[in-house]
């Protein structure tokens, strides 16, 4: 998972042409007072069917405009940051990579923002069921990309770390805040506890509040578990060859 060599702070975003103005042209008409194209680019930001050409070029624009975009633009920024870019095409990846270096480098006051979009993405997401227009259901989505997903989001930490060294005495709190309820199923756990070790091996100077966090929530799952659930999973496991498992470690 290597980020050297990836210069994006210098990388010059592509001049494109988009109904609605630029993102430079909408920020000009929102500071003499007319929001019109302001609302109407984050309501097409929040577009769930957003296309990857779309978000690229998007991103590009936002990085051009970069020093503008100050702490009054928070609701934008968040919307940009909810943007669907982990899995994405590789283009949308790198392009969403460039602008968190971006964003981070020139506003740092929106760097805590970005860790928790990141960690938000630790575990998998869940997608709704409805049948009738009804939501009977909210399971978990069976993604078989998530270590590619995983290694992603590991590497746009890194490359905020990166630009921001100061980073990790920010993290940690995100991180407790961030760990599943008990109650979420045991896959859930497991990418996010995964993911936290793999955490403690590019900063090692929070190895051991890492450690102390996972070790402390197993605790209160083991208390709350029923000795039956413990025996059946004991079970399971012992059913199982380590290979059948989700990640390596």
């Amino acid at each position: 998972m290597e980020v050297e060599g990836r210069d994006f702070l210098n990388t010059p975003p592509m001049k494109t042409v988009r109904f609605g103005g630029s993102v430079a042209e909408t920020m000009e008409k929102l500071r003499k007072g007319d929001n019109s194209d302001y609302e109407l680019l984050k309501h097409q930001l929040a577009d769930p069917d957003i296309k990857d050409a779309q978000i690229i070029n998007w991103l590009q624009e936002f990085r051009g405009c970069m020093t503008q975009l100050t702490k009054d633009h928070e609701q934008l920024i968040y919307t940009v940051l909810r943007l669907p870019w982990v899995g994405r095409s590789p283009g949308v990846v790198d392009e969403f990579m460039a602008f968190l270096s971006n964003l981070v480098s020139a506003q740092t006051v929106y760097l805590c923002a970005c860790l928790k979009m990141v960690v938000s993405h630790f575990t998998p997401k869940r997608v709704n069921i409805c049948e009738g227009g009804v939501d009977i259901s909210d399971s978990e989505d069976e993604d078989d990309n998530l270590p590619r997903n995983f290694d992603q989001c590991h590497q746009a930490l890194q490359l905020i770390i990166r630009y921001v060294p100061s980073t990790s005495r920010f993290l940690m709190p995100i991180l407790h805040d961030g760990f599943p309820f008990i109650q979420k199923s045991s896959r859930t756990l497991e990418c996010y506890v995964h993911n936290l070790l793999r955490l403690t091996v590019y900063i090692p100077s929070i190895r051991r509040d890492v450690l102390e966090l996972i070790i402390g929530r197993l605790l209160k799952l083991d208390v709350s578990a029923s000795r039956t659930d413990i025996e059946e999973a004991e079970d399971d496991v012992a059913q199982k060859h380590p290979e059948e498992g989700l990640f390596d470690m």
